[in-house]
């Protein structure tokens, strides 16, 4: 084990803890990643669960919309009352299928009198004034109208202006004050179907798609770099050491050549000129370390079957 005390100096010692720490950063950044993908699968299952479910009655879900619950998300509520186009707002910046664009937003007051947002669906803009959409807003039905819409959370506010008439974000405060209705606050909802239609309406959105993302390999791969930092230390320990003894055998190698030109009590009997000798000496001592390993002697490697040659000497001897 002498052969390994360098790992005892301060060096070594140094590099092991940047190792721990490193190791530490990639199983952190590895639990994130799959904190991502766990988020991403439950996202998933919502989808799934949720988006085709029969409806909930509103009169049964009364506190829906005011009281978000993230397990309710993409689940269809049903609900009667009437839309207040007056106080249509657009939501601006929403790309859609390689295209900018704005999601109609229309405030829906129901029988039991709640104010809740509905989204009816998305428009392109214009290629000419991309602050106006490239048609003009389709009205929704007028009077009494039974519709189903999809349970969406809010949108943080993202303190941007926007025109009058429009907003940056689904922010249901905002959209409270911009409109002075009492919009409930918790979620709005993602119009599916209206009853009676009206004659036209814009784009509905196609379902979101099931994305299970790169997250988990990713997380596996920084479990692998947490492990490999250690390998790559205790390899570099292992080299140290397989150098120094290749080092120390040529320096004898090197002791050996240059002392058939001394004699026993220092004096020198060698041919050439002893300048020359002490300035290959010198050389050799000055030597940088990458060029020492050039002549460092290579271990031989061994075989585990005798080369067509040797096989042929022997069989040749046999015959003999």
């Amino acid at each position: 084990m002498r052969t390994y005390r360098f790992l005892l100096t301060s060096k070594w010692i140094l590099a092991l803890i940047l190792c721990v720490l490193f190791s530490v950063l990639c199983v952190y950044l590895a639990g994130w990643q799959m904190s991502r993908k766990e988020a991403l699968d439950w996202r998933n299952s919502l989808i799934v669960q949720n988006y085709h479910a029969d409806p909930y009655r509103l009169e049964d879900k009364p506190r829906i919309f005011t009281d978000y619950d993230p397990n309710t998300q993409w689940h269809p509520v049903q609900m009667r009352g009437q839309y207040l186009p007056e106080k249509t707002l657009l939501a601006r910046n929403r790309p859609y299928e390689g295209q900018n664009g704005f999601e109609v937003l229309v405030p829906f007051r129901t029988d039991d009198g709640q104010v809740i947002v509905i989204n009816r669906g998305w428009l392109p803009a214009s290629s000419s004034d991309a602050a106006a959409p490239r048609e003009e807003v389709p009205a929704p039905p007028q009077g009494q109208v039974s519709i189903v819409a999809r349970v969406h959370n809010g949108e943080s506010a993202t303190g941007k202006e926007a025109p009058q008439g429009q907003v940056a974000s689904i922010d249901l405060k905002e959209i409270a004050e911009r409109t002075s209705q009492p919009v409930s606050a918790g979620a709005y909802g993602l119009l599916d179907a209206e009853n009676p239609a009206a004659a036209s309406r814009p784009q509905q959105k196609a379902q979101p798609e099931l994305d299970n993302g790169p997250n988990l390999s990713y997380s596996l791969q920084w479990y692998a770099f947490a492990v490999l930092i250690y390998v790559v230390y205790f390899w570099s320990a292992r080299q140290k050491v397989r150098n120094d003894e290749l080092d120390a055998q040529v320096a004898a190698e090197l002791e050996r050549y240059y002392g058939q030109f001394y004699n026993e009590d220092g004096t020198y009997v060698g041919e050439e000129d002893e300048a020359v000798v002490l300035r290959k000496m010198e050389m050799i001592d000055d030597m940088p370390s990458h060029m020492k390993s050039i002549v460092r002697p290579r271990p031989a490697r061994k075989r585990s079957r005798p080369t067509d040659e040797e096989e042929e000497d022997a069989f040749l001897n046999g015959l003999s």
